[in-house]
């Protein structure tokens, strides 16, 4: 199933960092790009997959090192479906130039946008190239007698793949699309994850680390110059992926060669990006191919200083006792409204905030001083928090807010415990935020699994990085991304649990709240991971401090 449609915006592109170190001038560029259908960035954590890991790492062969980001992004001028996104990595443009805008037969002009491959054998007569895909549309994105190309079961790719690798007489650049993780997607779920998928991603793994090797074993692998880079098309929510709002959207990007620079790549790269960066590899001039995928640059690999877990941190709810604190001195001061109140048996860790209409619907706890707040880099921050829900929410109450929800155009920040985005059939909690020109960025949803602890956290970066969590008690942590520079996180509204910055919207939230957390700063991949291991464990967020 390959034919859910929703349409996006265009994203900005990005750079992905090599160095411009020119290649050794004893050793052969080769070049092997990976395409996994339907690979959710966060499934690369929790799915079995090592030999990826190992890639990302930088643990593969000695010298190698790799440039990765687990927030890159699919093309966002089409659908999140397979045919524009296929196309848009063979030939480094998007959908607005390959005029493809879902699963219809290709409409691209591909004698004004070829293949990668092709480019490399116009450039270069001497270098032999490879195109092996399972999916049969696909047999129409490289149309070049120069170019084999060979549609097979992902079977009998794998088993052929690693064979051709090996090979003395190997192709100098392979591009290998693998569709088993659509399948598993499509027949279990992408989301909430299933084994079927898992099983999916593990198989394309276990091929990929054959691949890698059959090339480590090649007697000439120490003359060679190997770029590996391994993506996806899209990722998914449910059995489709034909929409946006991050589900879909958010895929992984792996970069590894001698000369990468290693560490997360800034921004969110696009999978457009690739066709430049193999071309480049190859010591081929891109810069009047009109490629959206940028020429390789020179930028250091995206660092999150290493600061204390308490850096920054303005507010901090641990809500034990008989007390509504904040544990942060000189921090926002709670005033709670209506029935909020802290239970002394939260289930959790401890106790719990107990959010619940009054007779007039109104219940939150308002932290007064936090609309004086200074986010760094003009609005960067980092909220988390535990939520449980017993029972299913009507309207679209709010979590936490600093912002009138009356319209989500209307600036700040705001999570919410029920909302149907795009196409999606069901409500569940999403973020929102106001944007600069009164638009407006949902993220989300995140399925509700009434009477569970759940881990929510969302994060934006000075590169305009969002990125939204959710971690059950079951090990699986997710999280969907999207940049996005202009929106508005600070207003005149404070931070209020359970009701929007107002504190009178009419959907009121009925739920507990625990180990509230806000951050002027982002916080780290590692951090978040780090936050929810220890929360779902029963560990207070306070013993990490």
């Amino acid at each position: 199933m390959k034919n859910s449609i929703s349409y996006g915006l265009l994203g900005g592109v990005i750079a992905i960092s090599l160095s411009l170190a020119a290649n050794a001038a004893d050793r052969t560029p080769k070049a092997l790009v990976i395409m996994l259908d339907g690979f959710r960035a966060d499934a690369l954590e929790n799915a079995a997959a090592p030999n990826m890991r190992m890639l990302k790492d930088g643990k593969w062969q000695p010298e190698y090192k790799c440039a990765w980001s687990l927030t890159a992004n699919t093309i966002l001028d089409t659908p999140t479906i397979s045919g524009p996104n296929h196309l848009a990595i063979a030939t480094g443009v998007s959908g607005h130039k390959t005029n493809q805008k879902g699963n219809e037969p290709n409409k691209c002009d591909h004698t004004k946008w070829p293949s990668w491959l092709s480019r490399l054998v116009a450039a270069k007569p001497d270098k032999k190239a490879l195109f092996r895909f399972s999916w049969k549309w696909d047999q129409s994105i490289s149309p070049d007698p120069k170019v084999s190309s060979i549609h097979a079961t992902d079977e009998a790719n794998a088993i052929e793949v690693p064979k051709i690798l090996a090979a003395p007489d190997a192709p100098d650049a392979v591009m290998w699309y693998i569709d088993w993780p659509d399948h598993g997607g499509h027949s279990c779920g992408y989301y909430p994850y299933t084994t079927g998928y898992f099983h999916t991603i593990h198989l394309s793994d276990m091929a990929i680390g054959n691949a890698l090797s059959a090339i480590a074993s090649r007697p000439t692998f120490a003359q060679e110059d190997w770029l590996v880079i391994i993506t996806a098309d899209h990722g998914g929510y449910a059995r489709g992926h034909g929409m946006m709002n991050g589900h879909a959207t958010t895929i992984p990007l792996l970069v590894c060669g001698r000369n990468v620079v290693a560490g997360r790549i800034a921004g969110t790269p696009q999978n457009c990006s690739i066709a430049a960066t193999a071309l480049r590899h190859f010591g081929i001039d891109t810069s009047s191919m009109d490629l959206d995928g940028p020429l390789v640059g020179t930028k250091a690999a995206a660092v999150t200083p290493q600061r204390k877990l308490n850096d920054s941190l303005v507010a901090y709810f641990p809500f034990e006792g008989k007390a509504l604190v904040n544990a942060i001195a000189n921090g926002p001061k709670p005033v709670a409204t209506g029935s909020a109140a802290l239970v002394g048996k939260g289930d959790f860790i401890g106790g719990a905030l107990r959010v619940a209409p009054g007779t007039n619907g109104i219940s939150s706890v308002r932290l007064e001083g936090s609309e004086r707040l200074a986010f760094e880099n003009g609005g960067d921050f980092a909220m988390t928090m535990w939520v449980r829900m017993d029972t299913a929410p009507t309207g679209d109450p709010v979590i936490v807010a600093n912002k009138d929800w009356q319209s989500g155009n209307n600036p700040g920040i705001l999570i919410t415990s029920a909302k149907q985005i795009g196409g999606m059939k069901n409500p569940g909690v999403s973020f929102n935020a106001g944007r600069v020109n009164h638009g407006r960025i949902d993220l989300g949803p995140y399925d509700t699994t009434l009477g569970k602890w759940t881990l929510y956290a969302v994060t934006r970066d000075k590169d305009g990085v969002i990125r939204f969590y959710q971690g059950g008690q079951d090990g699986h942590l997710y999280w969907i991304s999207e940049n996005v520079s202009n929106i508005v996180v600070a207003t005149d509204f404070p931070f209020v649990l359970g009701q929007d910055g107002t504190g009178q919207y009419k959907s009121a939230f009925n739920g507990f709240i625990d180990d509230f957390a806000l951050w002027t700063r982002t916080l780290s991949h590692e951090e978040m991971r780090r936050i929810y291991e220890s929360g779902r464990m029963g560990i207070p967020f306070q013993n990490l401090l």
